[in-house]
Order: C-alpha cells, then structure tokens, then sequence
C-alpha cells in the first residue's frame, strides 16, 4: 500500500527503518571421492560441517499516522458522499467487553441521502419504503443504529455545534429537514488475525522519548495490551494513548507531582497533568486510583489531509461527493471541477471543467469526457460564444457557429493564427495544473478525494 507520510513533530518522530534484503551463503558441496583401482577406501574428511549464513531478517517500514485511513486499515474506504473526519482504533478496554474496534467518522447535510447511502453499501436489502421507515426513525429519536449485513454498526446522529471534532453541518432541507445535519459513525471488530497489525500502529506512533522526565517513577515501557489511536483530519490533530498497571499509583502521582514541574486539575474524579508539552504536542496523563492504571495520551496538532489528495489540493466536495470544486478569485476567476464515474455519474456527463474568466479578455471553459477523451472547448465575449472540439490528436472539427468564428475568436485570445490555436486552451490548463499542483492533468485526474 503506499502510505502517505503525515507531519510528526521532532519530539515524536519514530525511527524510520529502511528495507534491506540479503541472501543465505549457498554450501559448497564436497566432490565425492571415487575409489580408483589401487584404493581401497576413500579419504574421512573429520571437519567440521560449515553451517550456512543466516539471512538478516527485513526490517519493516514504520507505519505513519496517516495509514490509519489507508485500505491496509480502513475497511470501509475513503470514497463517501460525506465527509470523511475521522478515523480511530481502540484495544483492550474493559469497557468494550473484549472487542477491538475500528471506527470511521463522517458528517453529512443530506440526512435521507446518508441514511439510504449506508443501508445499501451496509447490505440491508431495504427496498424506498424500509429507507424511509429508517429515515422516520431518526426523525423521531435523533438517533439511528443498524448492523450491517458485514457485521459493521451503522450510527446516526444529529451534528452538535458544540461539538469539535467536526465541523458543524446544516440539514439541506430535503425530506422537511431542518437545522444540524448528522453524523455518521462506522464501527468494524478487528478480528484477532489482525490485531497484530492494528497494535503496530499504535507502537509506530507512541514515542517514549517525552517520557524520560518522568522514567524515575514510572516504567514508561509498556506491553500495548490497552491502547488506541485516532487521528482527526478536521482538526488536523491525532491522540495515542496507552494504559499502565500501577500497583502504587498515589505514591508514583505524588512522585511526579513533587519533583516535574506541571499543572494538575481533576476531571471526572481522577487526576491529570500535562508534560513535556507544547502549541503542537505533549503527553497529558490521567491516573485512576480506584483503578490503578495511568492512561498516557500522546497528542499531536499540525498534521494535514494526504498530500496529492483533492481535498489536500483545495477541492470542495458537494454533500453527495459526486463533483470537487477548485476556486481561485484572484486575480481573476479559474476554477476546476473534478467528477469520475466510481463517484456517481454527473449529470452533465463531464468529468472534468476547466474555466478561466480572463484570457486577454476573452472567458474560455473546458469539458473533458473520460469515455471518449475529448474536450469540448468553448470560448465567450461581449455575448458571443463559439465552440468546438478537441482531441489530443486529431483535427479541428465540430465548430459552432461555424469554423471562421472560431478561428477569429480563439485566436485573438491566444494570439494565434490559422488553425495553431486548437491545442492552446489544452497548454493553459496543462500549464495552470502544473504550476499549482506540480502533477499532470491525468495525476490530477487519478488523485484520491481524501
């Protein structure tokens, strides 16, 4: 899978091991000695057997925060009509009975368009009526919670403005819906097969480094049988938390309260500090007498969405997901709109528009049709407009009004001659996606939405 480095502060930062291969040193076999006429037995060779080299074992590549969204993790995938926030493991807690859960958090404006979105890609089956039966659910509770046919745990609920690990959503009117949109909560049980895995993640992101300040009264080695990580694409922060067993948990708390220097408050009846911390990260510890653990979180702030995504790029996404939107104003109007066929068709039938408002005072937009790899250009001024097509290769064709109109005004906005515009407005969009973006109109194209 390729991993999408995040931005870890120095502090936290785990050491990136390099993959190396080697081979075993092959045996030299020994000749067999054949007995000649005059020999009666052969030569006992008494050395030692030579034994082989062992192959250096693979040193396997740390997993970045950002993998937790990745397909090595993720069950769910990326591409939703809704707005991927989140994404969180969590191991070993009591209160979760035993279970090991994957979470992916999402906001939406579109309440019925989420809720039958979810029952279908969850497998329910449902036909309009059994969506709308769902939709009334919620409608009456504010709530809504259904399982899958894959086992994933469906929930619902209203979007709260005083909640920050999102950023609030209005309802979009549909269905009679008013006011907070919803948020929706994928929950996936990591199978005990790969738990492995899901642990190593946590181990890649947990630094100890932070800790030496305190290693005097705590062990700060931990064997990861109680952790979690979550990362937060909207607040571009991520926690990774690990619990520690403490037989004399007052005497450790007082310890560190006595000699490091740091601020203590109760939340919840138990105790925490924070130390080692600064704007962007630090480790806030919560001690739990009756309990006698200490949950460590290590947090993080200052991490982005993927880079080369559409959403890392600037792109806005309509509440379906079907159509992404790059705006610049200044200092002219250009905007792209990117839509692709696994995304929902568009009902224009494009999957690309290039527009740019100024070009030596002319407005130029472009349509591109992945299925026929033709744009259609089209070019306006002083309410007139002409139009044809291009492909990559091949001849001017398909004017409107007619080829002289589009001759005159093409090529007084490229200062062109003859046919030598037709592969300008392609070079101007070519040359704005690389300029902007540093990737080719196809790497664009091909970009992931998150």
């Amino acid at each position: 899978m390729k991993r999408i480095v995040s931005v870890i502060l120095a502090i936290l930062l785990i050491s990136i091991f390099s993959a190396c291969s080697g081979q075993a040193v092959e045996l030299t076999e020994q000749p067999a000695l054949s007995p000649t006429a005059t020999e009666s037995t052969s030569t006992q060779d008494n050395s030692m057997p030579t034994e082989p080299t062992p192959k250096p074992a693979l040193e396997r590549e740390s997993y970045s925060l950002m993998d937790i969204f990745g397909e090595e993790f993720n069950p769910f995938g990326m591409e939703w009509p809704c707005t991927v926030v989140a994404a969180s493991f969590d191991k070993g807690a009591a209160k979760l009975d035993g279970r090991n859960l994957y979470r992916l958090l999402m906001t939406g404006s579109g309440i019925y368009a989420c809720i039958a979105y979810h029952a279908d890609v969850a497998g329910l089956g449902l036909d309009e009526a059994g969506k709308l039966e769902l939709l009334e659910e919620y409608r009456t509770n504010g709530y809504l919670e259904f399982t899958g046919a894959d086992g994933r745990i469906v929930t619902v609920r209203q979007a709260n403005p005083d909640d920050d690990r999102y950023e609030y959503v209005e309802a979009d009117g549909n269905q009679g819906f008013t006011g907070a949109g919803c948020v929706i909560e994928l929950t996936y049980f990591v199978p005990d097969s790969d738990l492995g895995k899901y642990t190593q993640l946590v181990r890649d992101n947990y630094s100890v480094e932070g800790l030496a300040v305190i290693s005097d009264y705590l062990n700060v080695e931990t064997d990861f049988a109680e952790c979690s990580i979550n990362a937060n694409l909207h607040k571009g922060s991520a926690d990774v938390s690990v619990v520690y067993s403490v037989p004399n948990i007052d005497t450790v708390r007082e310890n560190i309260a006595a000699n490091v220097k740091s601020d203590w408050w109760e939340w919840n009846g138990n105790m925490e500090t924070e130390i080692g911390n600064s704007d962007a990260a630090g480790y806030k510890l919560t001690f739990d007498s009756n309990s006698g653990v200490i949950t460590v979180s290590q947090w993080t702030k200052g991490f982005n969405a993927p880079e080369g995504s559409l959403t890392a790029l600037g792109f806005d996404f309509d509440e379906a997901g079907v159509c992404g939107v790059y705006e610049q104003r200044e200092p002219h109007y250009i905007s792209i709109a990117i839509t692709r066929p696994e995304w929902s068709e568009h009902p224009d039938g494009w999957n690309i528009e290039f527009m740019d408002s100024d070009v030596n005072g002319y407005s130029v937009i472009m349509w591109y049709y992945a299925d026929e790899d033709r744009y259609d250009i089209q070019i306006d001024r002083d309410n007139v407009s002409a139009k044809y097509t291009y492909f990559t290769k091949g001849e001017l064709d398909f004017c409107y009004p007619d080829t002289d109109t589009v001759r005159q005004m093409f090529n007084a906005a490229f200062g062109t001659e003859g046919d030598s515009f037709y592969h300008m407005p392609f070079e101007l969009f070519m040359q704005y996606v690389k300029e902007n973006y540093g990737m080719s109109v196809d790497e664009l194209y091909a970009a992931p939405k998150q």
